[in-house]
């Protein structure tokens, strides 16, 4: 399908004026575009720092090499007045071995492991 489209009738051009500027240019109060969280704002969450965040994204990348392994860490719920336990497990679920907390804490980290 074609068609032509020929000037409509009567249609004129214009030039329109320019809009008269401001002798001074507008300045830069750092607020555009600023975002605001509401809802932590109104529950008054406190802004979590970026070396926190370094340490959640370096977690992860452990757990992502526990899971390339066919390994996790699976976490028992104390029995009454009991401790938690911890376990490194493969695959199926069994246990590899038992692992303390304080193993868990110092998983990927260059520091001597501590009482825990």
């Amino acid at each position: 399908m074609s068609f032509d489209v020929g000037r409509p009738d009567r249609a004129t051009v214009s030039q329109l004026n320019p809009r008269p500027r401001s002798a001074a240019p507008a300045q830069d109060t750092g607020g555009f575009a600023q975002v605001y969280d509401l809802a932590k704002v109104r529950r008054g969450a406190p802004e979590v720092p970026m070396a926190v965040w370094d340490e959640v994204d370096r977690a992860a990348a452990i757990a992502a090499d526990l899971e390339d392994a066919g390994r996790t860490i699976r976490f028992t719920e104390p029995a009454e007045g009991g401790r938690v336990r911890a376990e490194l497990c493969d695959e199926a679920g069994r246990v590899v071995r038992p692992i303390s907390l304080g193993e868990i804490v110092s998983i990927g980290s260059t520091e001597p492991p501590t009482a825990a």
